[in-house]
Order: C-alpha cells, then sequence, then structure tokens
C-alpha cells in the first residue's frame, strides 16, 4: 500500500513534521480552478441575460463561494489569519453548502489551535461530503488534537482505507497506541517498512511515537539507535535518543543520554534543545561550571526561551552570585508567559529572586514573589506533578503527537507567490464586485431589498467604483426601511449625480427617519417643485422646516396637506405638536381632539393632549386624559409623573404621592420625580426624607436651580444654616443663567 502510494522517492524533514499538502495541492490546482469559477461565472452571466435568473443566482453563488475561498487560502498562507477567516465565512454566505470551503476553513481553524470551531466545521464537511476521505482524515486529526481518540480512529480509518497516505497513516498509528492497541500500531509500522523503504527518518518517527505508549511494551530508544545505525550523522536522532533514555531512565540514563548529546552537538552545534539538555545533566550532576555553559549557549541560540534562564539564575544564585543571577531570573519571569510551563518550574525563578531581594532588604518586593511562587507551588500539587520543592523535572522538547497530527504552520508566501497571489486578488476583484452587483439585482426584481441590499454593499466593498452601486446599494436599503444604512451610499451617489431626484428624494426621508431635519431641508430644498406633488415628501419637508425654525411656511404646508389628507390623525398631532411649541394650546387642543377622533386608542395621544390641559391650566380634564393614556400604556413612567403632577395642582397630593414614588422605582434617575416627592415630603415635615430626596434630584441634575432651591430650605428648617447659603447661591447663580423654567415642562 505505501509504496503504491509514494514510490522510493520519498523524503522526510523532522523539523517540519508534515508538509502542508492542502496548500501545496490548492497551488497545483490553481490553473484548473480558476477555469472552474469562469466557467461558473459565465455561465451566471449567460442564464442572467436570458432571464432565467434561479439559475443565474446559483451560478454567481458557486462562483462567489469558490473565488472567496481561494483568495482566503493565499491569505492564510501568508498569516493573516483575520482576513482569511472573514473571506471564508462570506464563501460560505453565498454558498452554505459548499463542503470544499468548509474543509479549507476546518483547515484553518486547526492550523489557529481553534479546536472546536475546527471541529463543527469539519463535521458539517463530512456530512455534506462523506465520501471525501480527506475531510474524514482532516476531522480524525481535530479528534486526536482534541484527545478523543476513539473518535479519531473512526475517521483515520476511513480515510487510511480510502486514500492512504504517509501522515494519515503514522497518525492513525499514533491513535492506536494512544488507545493502548500496540498491535495495530505496529502492523502500520510494519507495513510503512515494507512499502517506503527501511529508512532512518520512519525511525525517528516511531520513536516520537512509542514515547507516547506503555514504555515496557513500546522502546524508542531502540528506534532512535536503529535510526542512527542506519545514518549516524542525521539530525535530531542522537537528540531524541537522548531525551528518550531519560524519560525511561531518569538520571540512571545520564551516562547514556550524554554522549548522544555530546554527538548532536557534533552535528548541529546550534541546536539550543541540545546545549539546554546537556546544561540539565551537568546541573544535576553538579557540575557547574559545565552547566553554566551549556545554558549560556541554550540562553543565548534561543533567547526567547526562559527554560534556560531559570536554571542559569537557580545556578548563579547557589553560588552566591546574587547581582548576576538578579536580572537572569527577572528575564526568565518575563518570558513565561504560561506558568504551567515545564511543571511550573517557573516558581522556582519567583522564590530565589525573592530570596535574593530578602538579602538585599526589598522585603516588600520578596514577599510579592515568594506569594507569587507559593501559588504556583500550589498549582503544581493540584496537577499531581512531583518534585514541587528541588530542581525543575526532566524538559519535554520533543514533538508531541499533537504537534505531529498537525499541518506544519503555514509559511509565508514567497515574493515571487506573493506577487501571484496579489494578482489573482486584484484579477478577481472585478468579477466578484459584478457577481455580487447582478445578485442584488435578481434579490431587488424578487421585491427581497434587505438581501439586495447585503449583495450591493458586498460589491462596493470589494469595487467602490463599480458604476451605480451606491444608488442601488441605498436604494435597496431605502425600500428595506433600513433608512440608516441607505444614508451613507445614498449620500455618495447624490454628490455624484446631484440632479437625481429619485435618489435626493429617498436620502431626504431617510433622513427624516432618523429625524435629522436641517439635513433634510437641506437635501430636499432644492426639488420644491418634487416634493408639491408627493405628499410624503411634503409632510417631510413641512415638518423640517418646523423644526428647524421656519414655522410659517411649514405650518402653511402642513395646512396645505390637511386639505389632501384630512383623515390622517398623524398630521393633527404634528399639527398640535407644532402650536403646542409655540405655546398656542387652544388651537393644539382642537388638533389633538380632531386625532383622537381618529385614532382613540392612540396612548401618546392622550398624553400630549394632557399635557396641553396642564399647560394650558386646566388639571381636572388634564387627569382624565393622562389616566387613559396610563391604561392604555400602563409603564409610562411619563404619564405617570404629569397625572402625579396635576393632583399636586388639585390638591390631591396622597395619591400624587404614591405616583411620584412608583415613577421614581421604576425611573432611579428622574430628577424632578426626586423634586416633587421632596417638597411634599418638606410640607408634611417629614424633614430626613425629603432632604434625602432632594440630594438625590440635585445629584442626578445639577443644573437644576429649582431643585436646589427646595434643598437650601429643607437644610434651613434642619438648622443646617452653611448647607442652605451653599444651595441658594448656586440656585442664584444657575437663577441668573436660565429664568422662567416650568417645571411641568420636564420629563
Amino acid at each position: 500500500m505505501w509504496q503504491r502510494v509514494w514510490g522510493t522517492a520519498f523524503t522526510l524533514s523532522i523539523v517540519a513534521v508534515f508538509v502542508n499538502f492542502a496548500a501545496a495541492e490548492t497551488l497545483q490546482r490553481a490553473p484548473s480552478a480558476q477555469e472552474q469559477l469562469q466557467q461558473h461565472y459565465d455561465a451566471a452571466r449567460t442564464f442572467h441575460v436570458a432571464g432565467d435568473y434561479e439559475n443565474a443566482a446559483s451560478e454567481y453563488r458557486t462562483f462567489l463561494s469558490g473565488a472567496l475561498a481561494t483568495i482566503a487560502k493565499f491569505r492564510a498562507r501568508n498569516r493573516d489569519f483575520t482576513a482569511a477567516a472573514s473571506l471564508f465565512e462570506d464563501a460560505l454566505q453565498a454558498d452554505p453548502n459548499a463542503a470544499e470551503v468548509r474543509y479549507s476553513y476546518a483547515t484553518l481553524r486547526l492550523q489557529q489551535r481553534k479546536l472546536q470551531e475546527a471541529r463543527t466545521l469539519a463535521e458539517q464537511a463530512v456530512h455534506a461530503a462523506p465520501g471525501n476521505p480527506q475531510t474524514h482524515a482532516l476531522l480524525g486529526r481535530i479528534f486526536f488534537d482534541l484527545g478523543d481518540y476513539q473518535s479519531a480512529r473512526q475517521h483515520l480509518e476511513v480515510a487510511v482505507v480510502d486514500a492512504p497516505n504517509f501522515e494519515i497513516g503514522y497518525l492513525l498509528a499514533a491513535t492506536y497506541i494512544r488507545l493502548h492497541d500496540l498491535g495495530r500500531a505496529k502492523l502500520l509500522f510494519d507495513e510503512m517498512l515494507k512499502g517506503l523503504g527501511d529508512s532512518p527518518q520512519l525511525h525517528i518517527y516511531f520513536g516520537l511515537a512509542y514515547r507516547y505508549g506503555d514504555l515496557r511494551s513500546l522502546d524508542p530508544v531502540e528506534e532512535f539507535k536503529k535510526a542512527i545505525t542506519l545514518d549516524p550523522k542525521i539530525p535530531q536522532a542522537h537528540y531524541f535518543l537522548a531525551l528518550a533514555c531519560l524519560q525511561r531512565d531518569r538520571e540512571a540514563g545520564f551516562a547514556e543520554a550524554l554522549p548522544a548529546l555530546e554527538a548532536e552537538l557534533r552535528i548541529n552545534p546550534e541546536d539550543a534543545r541540545a546545549h539546554y539538555l546537556l546544561g540539565y545533566i551537568h546541573l544535576k550532576k553538579r557540575e557547574q561550571q559545565h552547566a553554566e555553559a551549556a545554558l549560556r549557549e541554550a540562553a543565548k541560540l534561543d533567547p526567547n526561551n526562559p527554560d534556560p534562564l531559570v536554571l542559569l539564575g537557580q545556578l548563579y544564585a547557589d553560588n552566591g552570585r546574587d547581582a548576576e543571577a538578579e536580572p537572569i531570573l527577572r528575564k526568565a519571569i518575563e518570558l513565561t508567559t504560561e506558568p504551567s510551563r515545564n511543571s511550573y518550574q517557573i516558581n522556582r525563578s519567583h522564590y530565589v529572586l525573592a530570596r535574593i531581594l530578602l538579602r538585599s532588604g526589598r522585603k516588600v518586593e520578596a514577599e510579592k514573589h515568594l506569594e507569587i511562587s507559593k501559588d504556583l507551588r500550589n498549582s503544581v500539587r493540584r496537577s499531581g506533578t512531583d518534585d514541587v520543592a528541588g530542581a525543575p523535572e526532566l524538559p519535554d522538547l520533543s514533538p508531541h503527537p499533537e504537534e505531529v497530527s498537525r499541518s506544519t504552520p503555514l509559511r509565508p508566501v514567497p515574493l515571487g507567490e506573493q506577487h501571484t497571489a496579489d494578482g489573482l486578488t486584484s484579477g478577481l476583484k472585478p468579477a466578484i464586485a459584478d457577481a455580487y452587483n447582478n445578485l442584488g439585482v435578481i434579490f431587488a426584481t424578487k421585491k427581497d431589498f434587505a438581501s439586495a441590499k447585503d449583495q450591493f454593499r458586498a460589491a462596493a466593498q470589494w469595487e467602490p467604483g463599480l458604476k451605480t452601486v451606491d444608488r442601488n446599494w441605498g436604494m435597496a436599503a431605502f425600500y428595506a426601511k433600513q433608512y440608516a444604512q441607505a444614508i451613507k451610499p445614498l449620500g455618495r451617489e447624490l454628490e455624484q449625480h446631484p440632479d437625481d431626484v429619485r435618489v435626493r428624494a429617498a436620502l431626504g426621508l431617510s433622513l427624516f427617519s432618523l429625524q435629522n431635519f436641517a439635513k433634510v431641508r437641506e437635501t430636499l430644498t432644492p426639488i420644491v417643485a418634487e416634493v408639491d406633488k408627493d405628499p410624503g415628501l411634503q409632510y417631510a419637508y413641512a415638518v423640517s422646516l418646523l423644526k428647524t425654525g421656519d414655522y410659517a411656511v411649514g405650518m402653511q404646508r402642513l395646512r396645505a396637506l390637511e386639505g389632501i389628507t384630512a383623515d390622517s390623525a398623524d398630521l393633527h398631532i404634528l399639527l398640535g405638536q407644532a402650536y403646542a411649541d409655540q405655546e398656542e394650546y387652544a388651537p393644539a387642543l382642537e388638533e389633538y381632539h380632531k386625532a383622537l377622533a381618529l385614532d382613540a386608542r392612540n396612548p401618546q395621544l392622550h398624553f400630549l393632549t394632557g399635557l396641553a390641559l396642564i399647560r394650558q391650566g386646566n388639571p381636572a380634564e388634564a387627569s382624565n386624559e393622562l389616566r387613559q393614556a396610563i391604561a392604555l400604556r400602563p409603564d409610562d413612567v411619563s404619564s405617570r409623573y404629569h397625572l402625579a403632577f396635576a393632583l399636586i395642582q388639585m390638591q390631591q397630593k396622597e395619591e400624587a404621592r404614591g405616583l411620584l414614588e412608583q415613577v421614581i422605582r421604576d425611573d432611579p434617575e428622574h430628577a424632578t420625580a426626586y423634586y416633587e416627592l421632596g417638597k411634599l415630603q418638606l410640607e408634611r415635615g417629614e424633614l430626613r426624607d425629603a432632604t434625602a430626596n432632594l440630594e438625590a434630584g440635585v445629584k442626578i441634575d445639577p443644573e437644576a436651580d429649582y431643585i436646589h432651591y427646595q434643598l437650601a430650605m429643607a437644610y434651613r428648617r434642619s438648622s443646617r444654616i452653611g448647607d442652605a447659603e451653599r444651595e441658594i447661591k448656586r440656585y442664584q447663580e444657575l437663577k441668573n443663567r436660565r429664568r422662567g423654567r416650568d417645571v411641568s415642562h420636564q420629563r
């Protein structure tokens, strides 16, 4: 089986355990993949021209999904994972059934170590294409990394039967070892040897896999020795042999590990791991001069690794070299981003640094590091690791099966390939934008304006200069009643085409929905003749004139509308509000009553009528309207507050008090409710409660002069003369700035 797959030209890199076959295949298939994209795009346009919108939309979606996924793969290869993920999401949005896209996206999430997301995507890919061995292999790898070896076995066995290769077979063997099924693991390894030949690389792989099995049944030491016998100069085999000896025999393995490490360094003198492990052994043997040299070299070769510094700092401190130890220990602590690294060994650095600080009289900082060390030792105990107080345990620097199972992290795209990727992206942009735009047109034809808007927006993101895209986007958002999203594209379109009446009208109405009355007036004024022909535009324009201070013209236009839409309650409400804003309460009430005749169950209308009656000085009738507003909308705080205000005018203060307490419970930030309640309590001699409520009101609204005045009265009656004078002074300052404020206008 293995001979058939690989032939005799098989080579293997130990540093990069697996080549990213998926990415390589993508590059090799790029021409045919682009041809397929072109076919889908051409078919979509043909269907579209023929009026076959259903097939056109299907082909556009297939094209978009493939094009976006292709660009996403290039972005991922250049380690732009955020952009790649966003592109994969868009590709799935275009075609949710694209199994290949889910497979590629799952691969990206695996490389990012987002395993649960990778699992979900891979399971969806398997469900969509159950006969694809690649998806089973990917899902098996993900389950392996999640530690679910039974599930990993299930999918890897499917993959290895349908598409056998070394990567899948090796991972399956490692899975068998984790499941203690050593017989099947050996069978797979024996088959690899027969098919691929007896190579030193294979024995290294076997040794790495055996390290995670039962050492009584599987001996990685023998496998590494076989590799060295076949090729004495093969890189890393001696290092792995040393590590395996230490794992199997602990300190008894030093005699065999030392010459192996020395041999490794003769082959690869810049192997930081070998120097570190050599330093570790010399330190354990109390050969401090040799330990220092090896650890210093390891730190030099791998300056971002805290492990050599942990041991080196310990060595210096044990020999009274505190001045050298302190900066090294601090650097080790700084570099240790994951405290659990090597069985929480960084706790030793905190402890040793604390001892140095104590010796130099820096007690406060020393205690901080002692506390951290104590917490880390407790974490060691909870994790079940031995050697809490002694030197760090044997470091584990060989690849774990989780690492073996992964594809190699995506390498940056070489310069020439980057040009290809950029060229591909630039080449696809116009077609992607056109496909989105045409999909938007198809959705708009079906009156699905919300979906159309999303397609036009995507088209604009890919090709902002695409002709008509802003107009399409803005009008679709407008017709979908998503006015806030319509404003920017319509605004850009109007800048380019100021004579487009439809765009100007849609923009004006969108701005009106957001109550940007000044902009509505500015937008619609150039087309007043068109506004006069459309009641909707005339209404928006008239209201905007009113709201921006042109009261006479605004009212004239509203009155003109009244002749066209006399049965509109909204129009009468608006007229009533316009009169009320000018403090013309009699005509305001006349308009409100006309509106009530058309819409008697409108709670806001009853509220506005009650408010106008209060301001007209008729609290009794106001209370009736406000009670109806509350009956129709029981949770309306404003109606309850103003009913309480009307009742106070009618001397029905007990009911008013209860209503004010309800208002404060429902809206603790209602400053004027605290004020009115405080006044009532002050009248009854409840000084403590009155003061508390008035203080709350001042805190919420410190600019309210009338609350400061009433609080001054409360302080004076409580003999707090200094506080009273302060509040009176503040009241006078505010009063000078703002006179004649009507409490009934509040909230």
